[in-house]
């Protein structure tokens, strides 16, 4: 197999930066799609040129960006000529369809669940580690990080807590390995639970007979709620129980998630954008396609921002619908390393703690970009003013998150180093609200998201 990555070093001191590692989700989205779009440290403009991103994550840390898994980006088993079927976007090979370039070929069976994902990712990140004094012999930090995104609420806590217990088996002895010193785990509008979150997809909703559907179909008899809870009686190991989880994925996408693309019309990143303007652009994919790009990067097929192969054999296990990623995520709050509702629902040691703690204005330079709830270790913050993908439409706050938490400081402000007993205070919800946005005419382009 051939796994992808690409690797910047931190803009200043990479020798002691931490190394953060970057994953996007989907499933089967590819990382370079956040490198480009939001955290990495260039953009590409209309005309295919790099610009300088001054809000690059790498001003404080070496960040790793992970095609995963296989056939997505520039990772591939094999490759073949031929083309991509207009309707499903999977690949066909030369003899059924006409050649348009050199794509991946991979069975995606073989990676179907966000565990098996796991295992993949973590031999991919110890051969990287391994490397990495001929890679780049300036760097000796092992200060480790993982942030993620969307699906990455599925893939961050399942991912570091299979890290962790890899880490503990080398450091007792029953594996080899490097031992990494573990930082922080991120996720930014993560789907984690669809049992908890489902629940708010139709507060989305405009249309009054629309959103009572939603809430309908949610909770009915044999409905959403319902069907995530067949999932989680199964032990998820086989196809019968792989068939119930598809089933309850496909009752909760279609009939609560589903009607708000079928009649918002409004973008699935960004509510104030139509469905028909992406936001922000994918001029990058060109980018990647120029001859000069590709031999720079030592790549030899086509570019594949989601791969719908990947995606499909995710589906059919039922893996959005898991109910492990929450207990993941318990199990990682109780190392000892510094939506809304998740975080409410997450059971550990200082549970009470937590959800007493008030939300506080998050500033930077004296601007107030959103608000946090935070309990020692443990944090949750609305940004304002933000859609999907944070860091590309609130750059200077996302920066300074990151940056807060990777070093230890209190996320608000980041003036205090927290302790185990550091909680915010101030109001019990987060209520802060916008007014409402008229619906802009969509702006030509030819750029799909």
């Amino acid at each position: 197999s051939h796994t992808f990555f690409w690797f910047f070093e931190a803009r200043h001191d990479p020798k002691n930066a931490p190394i953060t590692l970057w994953l996007n989700g989907g499933p089967g989205s590819d990382s370079l799609i956040r490198l480009f779009e939001e955290l990495g440290p260039c953009r590409i403009n209309s005309t295919l040129d790099s610009t300088i991103n001054p809000h690059s994550w790498t001003e404080v840390s070496n960040v790793l960006f992970l095609s995963q898994p296989l056939g997505v980006g520039f990772s591939y088993s094999e490759a073949e000529p031929g083309s991509l079927n207009p309707f499903t976007g999977v690949f066909e090979n030369a003899s059924s369809a006409g050649i348009q370039g050199q794509y991946p070929v991979i069975d995606a069976t073989l990676i179907d669940t966000t565990d098996l994902a796991a295992h993949a990712a973590w031999e991919i990140l110890q051969g990287f580690m391994g490397g990495l004094p001929q890679l780049d012999h300036r760097i000796k930090s092992k200060d480790f990080s993982l942030w993620t995104e969307s699906y990455g609420g599925h893939y961050g806590p399942a991912f570091f807590n299979y890290f962790h217990e890899q880490n503990e088996k080398i450091a007792n002895g029953t594996v080899e390995g490097i031992h990494l010193n573990f930082n922080s785990l991120g996720i930014i509008n993560g789907i984690i639970d669809e049992g908890i979150q489902a629940s708010y997809y139709p507060e989305f909703a405009v249309n009054d007979t629309v959103y009572n559907y939603m809430k309908f179909a949610n909770q009915m008899p044999n409905g959403c709620q319902d069907q995530i809870g067949y999932c989680k009686q199964t032990n998820r190991t086989s196809l019968a129980d792989y068939a119930i989880c598809s089933e309850a994925t496909n009752m909760c996408r279609d009939n609560v998630e589903g009607p708000y693309y079928a009649f918002g019309n409004r973008g699935v990143y960004d509510i104030r954008h139509p469905s028909k303007d992406p936001t922000p652009e994918s001029y990058y994919v060109d980018y990647l396609k120029k001859d000069w790009v590709m031999n720079a990067i030592g790549v030899n097929i086509n570019y594949t921002q989601s791969n719908n192969d990947v995606y499909y054999a995710f589906q059919q296990t039922g893996d959005f619908v898991w109910p492990n990623f929450l207990e993941d995520l318990e199990e990682i709050l109780k190392l000892p390393f510094g939506g809304e509702a998740v975080s409410l629902a997450v059971n550990y040691t200082h549970t009470e703690q937590f959800r007493a703690a008030g939300y506080t204005p998050m500033v930077v330079d004296g601007v107030e970009y959103g608000e946090t709830r935070e309990y020692g270790n443990f944090s949750f913050t609305r940004v304002y003013q933000a859609g999907h993908e944070v860091p590309y439409y609130q750059p200077v706050a996302s920066l300074q998150l990151f940056n807060r938490t990777l070093f230890g400081w209190d996320i608000a402000k980041g003036t205090t180093k927290i302790g185990p007993d550091y909680s915010t205070s101030g109001k019990a919800k987060a209520t802060h609200t916008e007014s409402s946005v008229p619906l802009p005419t969509a702006t030509p382009s030819t750029s799909v998201h």
